[in-house]
């Protein structure tokens, strides 16, 4: 129960630092320092999975593990593609793909779910 309070916090926590910043921007816009903010790509949870060839489940499965920033609509997951681009550039990075990404991606590919 706890872990499950801290993960909120922390989303709580991480869209509060993007409305912050949201706002800087706005406010650069309207001081006329800044440049217009440009029109962001808004992807459903299935466009994701489409762009990036992968099962939506498993959209929806990284968004709960913290993996892939989101926001609610209501009851619908959006995601700026911008922020997909990042993440998918940070995982180049990384080590490489995890075992349970793996796993899950063999299973999705030979049909075996269970």
């Amino acid at each position: 129960m706890t872990e499950e309070l801290e993960q909120r916090i922390e989303n709580m926590e991480a869209d509060i630092q993007q409305m912050k910043s949201m706002l800087a921007e706005l406010v650069e816009v309207a001081r006329g320092t800044g440049q217009p903010p440009q029109e962001e790509h808004i992807m459903s949870a299935r466009e994701v999975a489409d762009f990036l060839r992968i099962d939506v489940s498993l959209v929806y499965s990284k968004c709960s593990r913290g993996e892939l920033p989101y926001s609610k609509l209501g009851k619908h997951y959006k995601f700026r593609k911008s922020d997909i681009l990042q993440c998918m550039k940070q995982y180049d990075k990384g080590s490489g793909i995890s075992v349970d990404d793996y796993v899950t991606r063999y299973l999705q590919d030979n049909q075996l779910r269970g």
